[in-house]
């Protein structure tokens, strides 16, 4: 989910760059160095590209349902292929992957400006801000993030009435909540192979 994918990007960023703060504390160079560098090959490698997936797969949740869904399938099943559609749907995946990594990037680099600073406790206040926000994001827009269907069944869902307790149910609405839908499943496994890493990086940098 977009909003779930900044919001990783940016923490993500700043907490690397915390837990290398020992070796940040006396590199100038804020915008190519070793734990730089070595961050962005996660970003770049794992998260962007699973990130990509997601949308692929379910474009319409991925896109808390502002987009309609994105046609799987070849010739002549997939109506849109060749066209300006798949031309444009194309653009806005590669637009999303380098915002993810320019947020990333960003939020590496302020953090390192931070430490050098001095000021490492605003990596906390903003990480922990940024958390909070998606938190809420999520809890305002439930019907949305915790629904995973087409565009046209959720509008179904949403005329019907979704309710806070329904997305607590596993496979409820008709299979369409989060929880029990394969974008839970290819979430759990997502989580090892992008996270796994990340907690090696942590562990890597905060020992240097």
């Amino acid at each position: 989910m977009i909003p779930f994918d900044m919001s990783v990007s940016f923490v993500a960023g700043q907490t690397l760059a915390l837990s290398a703060k020992r070796k940040l504390a006396t590199e100038p160079n804020e915008y190519v160095n070793r734990p730089l560098m070595t961050s962005l090959l996660w970003m770049t490698l794992l998260y962007a590209p699973s990130a990509m997936f997601f949308y692929h797969g379910w474009t319409a949740w991925n896109s808390v349902y502002i987009l309609k869904d994105v046609a799987a399938a070849g010739p002549p099943e997939y109506p849109y292929f060749g066209t300006n559609r798949l031309l444009w749907e194309s653009i806005l995946i590669w637009l999303d992957c380098t915002f993810l990594v320019g947020i990333f990037y960003l939020a590496f680099v302020q953090g390192h400006r931070w430490i050098r600073a001095g000021q490492t406790r605003k990596i906390t206040i903003a990480s922990v801000g940024v958390a909070v926000a998606l938190v809420a994001y999520c809890a305002i827009t439930f019907d949305r993030s915790f629904v995973v269907t087409t565009y046209e069944s959720w509008q179904k869902l949403k005329a019907g009435g979704i309710h806070l307790g329904d997305i607590f149910d596993w496979k409820g609405l008709g299979a369409a909540t989060f929880l029990g839908h394969e974008v839970f499943w290819a979430n759990a496994i997502i989580c090892f192979v992008d996270f796994g890493p990340l907690a090696y990086l942590y562990v890597k940098f905060s020992r240097e």
